[in-house]
């Protein structure tokens, strides 16, 4: 996930990134197996940590993060899709997706929809990046978490957007 070139981000950075994955694929693993989170987290943690705690270079990762998104994301599924479908492009459905672009839009909505205290901007920017590392279409997936942003944060994006239009 790291580029060994650039330079790295800060460790709780790392470890928030790394919690992202994780939930994007348990969220994954939940989807295609139709298992709960409770029954499979402890294994999937248990055999896919240690890759993933290497590949962000960190010791561990946010935990606390990591529990509140699968759990949110999990308990909240059907409420995150109602939320995501009007931010598709006309003619598409949450149905035509493919479950690698549901897991990741879904947990970028989770954070989005139910964890103010991050920066949309950043949240839609890891999603987009992990949506490159899983070989998602980055254009569609980074479209589709900025307009729910954008309807979910409005005074957050119009201040971003504000901003920038002024330096332009």
């Amino acid at each position: 996930m790291t580029d060994a070139k650039a330079p790295l981000k800060a460790v709780p950075v790392r470890r928030r990134s790394a919690a992202r994955l994780a939930a994007v694929q348990l969220a994954y693993q939940g989807q295609m197996s139709g298992q709960s989170l409770t029954e499979f987290m402890p294994v999937f943690l248990q055999h896919y940590v240690d890759d993933i705690k290497k590949s962000f270079r960190v010791k561990d990762l946010d935990g606390e993060h990591l529990s509140a998104l699968a759990a949110g994301v999990e308990a909240g599924r059907a409420v995150l899709d109602e939320q995501l479908a009007p931010c598709l492009a006309d003619g598409w459905t949450l149905d035509r997706l493919t479950e690698i672009d549901l897991a990741i839009l879904r947990s970028g909505a989770c954070e989005l929809t139910s964890m103010p205290h991050l920066p949309a901007r950043a949240v839609v920017s890891e999603y987009t990046a992990l949506a490159d590392a899983c070989g998602c279409d980055v254009g569609f997936i980074n479209a589709v978490l900025d307009r729910l942003a954008r309807s979910a944060r409005t005074v957050e994006m119009s201040n971003t957007s504000s901003r920038a239009n002024s330096r332009a």
